[in-house]
């Protein structure tokens, strides 16, 4: 009963913060490809998805269920920011060259605390203020981790990997704990009505806009951040050069995914 309603109100929440910010172009991370199915199809009932242009919830899917044209077509479309939402696995967003977007939605924290930095360094860049917003189950979640030869398909095993099945409980309270030890940081926390407080750092700021010139606590801000920018363009540089290694051309890289 909690995880059924945690996924239900996993989409409430995520309009909720759309709406709130007034976001125009974000990138929705969902953990797994069935959750970012379900997502699109969530934004469809509400009015948007992928045929509705200009509308507030017009998004794409991308992950590696979906055909490589289609895949190649919609992160086109939201690059040209045609929909102003792409809603991914972490899987399908590695190697793709999108960055200093406004910003990002965790649906589900990552159970890699890397791809936490990895995700949330894709907002903000050149000098424009970004913001991610993730959103945190306070009760452990049943979810599906498909053992199963078939990977996944036709599965409707509801018990534990232990017992046998194809589901494991996930705790995103204990995940966030490890985010902010590695980070070594606490991460702001905002009330359901999803506004985010005014920071002791950046004051009231524009999201997507450049960030007005302040005094005070600016720079100390850049210094607490130091660390994980410089961490987070060690993975990036990692990770590009591992895909040269491999010798993949494009079309080759998304068939991987």
């Amino acid at each position: 009963m909690w995880s059924e309603a945690i996924k239900i109100l996993k989409g409430e929440y995520t309009i909720r913060a759309i709406k709130e910010h007034n976001m125009d172009q974000a990138i929705i991370f969902c953990r797994t490809k069935i959750d970012c199915d379900n997502m699109e199809q969530y934004f469809i009932v509400q009015g948007g998805g992928p045929d509705k242009k200009g509308h507030q919830l017009s998004c794409v899917c991308l992950h590696g269920d979906r055909k490589p044209n289609e895949r190649k077509t919609n992160l086109d479309r939201f690059k040209k920011q045609e929909v102003k939402f792409l809603i991914c696995t972490d899987v399908a967003a590695r190697g793709i060259d999108i960055h200093g977007v406004p910003y990002v939605i965790n649906v589900t924290l990552p159970d890699e605390k890397q791809n936490y930095v990895h995700r949330i360094g894709r907002v903000g860049r050149a000098e424009r203020m970004g913001l991610a917003i993730s959103l945190v189950a306070m009760e452990k979640e049943k979810v599906w981790y498909h053992t199963c030869a078939n990977r996944g398909r036709g599965c409707y095993n509801t018990r534990l990997k232990d017992d046998g099945g194809c589901t494991i409980w996930y705790n995103e309270k204990e995940l966030l704990s490890d985010v902010e030890e590695h980070l070594k940081c606490t991460i702001t926390q905002c009330e359901p009505d999803i506004k985010v407080p005014v920071d002791d750092f950046d004051g009231k700021v524009t999201y997507g806009k450049r960030r007005a010139a302040a005094g005070g606590n600016y720079s100390g801000h850049v210094a607490a951040l130091a660390p994980t920018v410089q961490e987070l363009a060690n993975l990036e540089r990692e990770a590009q050069t591992s895909f040269l290694h491999l010798g993949y051309l494009p079309n080759q890289l998304f068939k991987a995914f």
